[in-house]
């Protein structure tokens, strides 16, 4: 994968994991821990987002 297809793959990616109806799906109902688990999520999302940019950074940088 070249380098202009990961970043593109990665917007994507993370457009889609931080889109309203994603993140509607991680408040699961509304309850007492809706506002947690939605900053777990939030948080777990762009460490993922950051790692996957660190790690491809790596690998194309021998």
């Amino acid at each position: 994968m070249e380098q202009d297809e990961f970043w593109i793959l990665l917007f994507i990616l993370g457009s889609v994991l931080l889109n309203w109806p994603v993140l509607s799906l991680a408040t699961g109902g509304g309850g007492p821990l809706g506002h947690f688990t939605i900053i777990v999520y939030l948080v777990a999302v762009w460490l993922m987002i950051i790692l996957f940019a660190y790690l491809f950074d790596r690998w194309t940088s021998n």
